[in-house]
């Protein structure tokens, strides 16, 4: 048996051709494939422009994910960090429209867990982009 603690890197991977990253992924499940009746109730309390609409179409699985530890700040972060850093190197990762939406995502978390308002939206492009 292996060491789940144990830190993978890419040169780690068997010579047989098969990842060691396949063997510690869990087994994709049926319920993968769509959003789950927390992730939907989750969703709609959400505000409308903070809404993962294009993770929740493309990758529902991460969308349960982050719906069911939405509530604690710990584990959120550490589903936010686990999504959004390669630790592993070389990956593709996710589209950037999905990247976007999960960085979003993570600052209104972030705003709700202080209490403090958040800037309306062209606030915040105006700070990432600047004024032209």
């Amino acid at each position: 048996m292996f060491n789940l603690l144990r830190v993978l890197s890419p040169e780690d991977a068997p010579d047989d051709g098969t990842s060691e990253w396949a063997r510690l992924r869990r087994p994709p499940r049926f319920t993968d494939q769509a959003l789950s009746g927390t992730t939907r109730a989750w969703l709609r309390r959400l505000p409308s422009g903070r809404r993962p609409l294009r993770l929740c179409c493309r990758f529902p699985r991460l969308a349960n994910r982050i719906a069911w530890c939405w509530n604690d700040p710990v584990l959120i972060e550490q589903v936010f960090v686990d999504l959004l850093v390669d630790w592993r190197g070389g990956r593709d990762g996710l589209p950037r429209a999905v990247v976007v939406e999960l960085r979003r995502l993570r600052d209104y978390h972030a705003h709700v867990q202080r209490g403090t308002p958040l800037p309306p939206f062209w606030d915040s492009l105006k700070q990432v982009f600047g004024t032209r």
